[in-house]
């Protein structure tokens, strides 16, 4: 993969080595190759949003995509003169950015931004800020006050789970555009307060997801496919499912029901976060101690329906996540170093197919395909582009993944099967 070793800089990795021997080391410089050149991002490595791992899985290698893709047109011009005094990258270093791909995707992006497809739809998002709090406010008073408790569970649970989404929109920077104060700050603010109001500090899922993004399905540095013990994926890997436990092969089979206590697992990982950072996050803290004080007021007495409630969001969230990703290609450090982020995208990501309804039924993560490729753009845009990217997918001989959502069930299971292999 990168060279970090060559120059006595940065994390070692061997051009053979999987990206899981990847080590920290903030004494050495981290080097990034952006625009062809070799920039030293040491000194961010404790400011920036991102996080610092990312850093270190770029060692050495291409990441002018991803900066761009993840990044506002104000940071990235704030980044220019550091660049430009940076040295270039060595002649060997792979620059998959700059190949003929790389340039066509560059060009679509400028092609979506003067087309305004960037900027949000004010009624558009208000309609998903509806739809999240009205099942939830609805549900929480039905459950309260005794009218049709078991449905009012259930519309808050579904409540919940619009919520995640959206959150993750805002999240994204995807929304208020502009300044610094509205990209970032307006952004967080509404991501992180929809965070609580479904049980979680976001803090912890942002740690994951920003590198789960950039380096989607990358065996060892991909945080969100780390789903051992419960959950082996053995892609029709022999060595892979004779190292089944007796517990692990049974895993096609209670691959469905074991998503419905993925909300459990999240809330209880949320507050370890939290838990492990006081005083620091004493505020975030407080915020968890309110909404489950606001969940016990609603639920006295009826503690085995909030239970339910939170299987049911588990449940909704963990099909559609795990349907999008975790049944396609993992790829090596080999493979990813000469790859474009579009390239990567093809093998790693799985649309969900069933038009308007379904996209705004899954909060638009059906369209993952899209979602990676322009993170920052308004979910409620990604239909629009749908086209040019299939287009696009063509022109470059590339596979455009999708499915229903029951073929993409189908899809995880037959990449957790074993059998036929022993």
């Amino acid at each position: 993969m990168g060279r970090g070793g060559d120059s006595g800089a940065g994390p070692t990795v061997k051009a053979d080595a999987s990206l899981s021997e990847v080590t920290r080391d903030d004494s050495k410089s981290i080097n990034v190759v952006l625009y062809g050149k070799r920039v030293d991002v040491s000194k961010f490595q404790k400011s920036h949003p991102g996080g610092s791992k990312v850093f270190r899985i770029f060692q050495d290698r291409d990441a002018t995509e991803q900066f761009e893709s993840y990044h506002s047109a104000r940071a990235i011009k704030m980044m220019e003169g550091f660049i430009k005094k940076s040295e270039a990258a060595p002649v060997t270093t792979p620059l998959p950015s700059e190949g003929e791909i790389g340039v066509d995707f560059k060009a679509m992006i400028a092609k979506h931004k003067a087309a305004g497809l960037y900027e949000p739809c004010p009624l558009d998002e208000l309609f998903k800020l509806t739809i999240v709090l009205a099942p939830i406010i609805s549900g929480l008073y039905m459950v309260k006050t005794g009218t049709m408790p078991f449905a009012g569970a259930m519309a808050a649970a579904f409540g919940f789970y619009l919520d995640g989404w959206l959150a993750h929109d805002y999240l994204h920077h995807s929304v208020f555009k502009g300044s610094v104060a509205k990209t970032v700050t307006w952004n967080n603010a509404v991501g992180y307060f929809l965070g609580f109001v479904q049980g979680y500090d976001v803090g912890w899922w942002r740690a994951r997801h920003n590198t789960h993004h950039v380096c989607t399905n990358e065996d060892g540095s991909d945080p969100d496919i780390k789903t051992a013990p419960l959950l082996i994926y053995v892609r029709g890997n022999p060595k892979i499912a004779k190292a089944l436990n007796w517990f692990q092969r049974f895993q096609q089979y209670y691959y469905v029901p074991v998503m419905a206590v993925l909300d459990v697992y999240w809330r209880l990982e949320s507050i370890a976060f939290v838990a492990m950072r006081m005083p620091k996050m004493l505020p975030q803290a407080g915020a968890l101690v309110a909404h489950y004080a606001l969940l016990l007021w609603c639920f006295q007495g009826q503690m085995g329906l909030m239970f339910q409630m939170m299987l049911a969001r588990g449940f909704l969230t963990g099909i559609v996540v795990f349907a999008t990703h975790y049944g396609e290609d993992i790829l090596d450090a080999q493979d990813v170093v000469g790859m474009t982020l579009v390239e990567q995208t093809a093998k790693t990501s799985r649309n969900i197919t069933g038009g308007w309804l379904v996209n705004v039924l899954t909060g638009f993560i059906s369209l993952q395909t899209e979602h990676h490729l322009f993170p920052m753009m308004p979910t409620g845009n990604l239909m629009t582009i749908q086209p040019d990217v299939r287009a696009f997918f063509t022109k470059h001989k590339l596979e455009y993944r999708e499915g229903n959502l029951i073929d993409c069930v189908k899809q995880n299971i037959k990449a957790l099967a074993f059998e036929h292999l022993l």
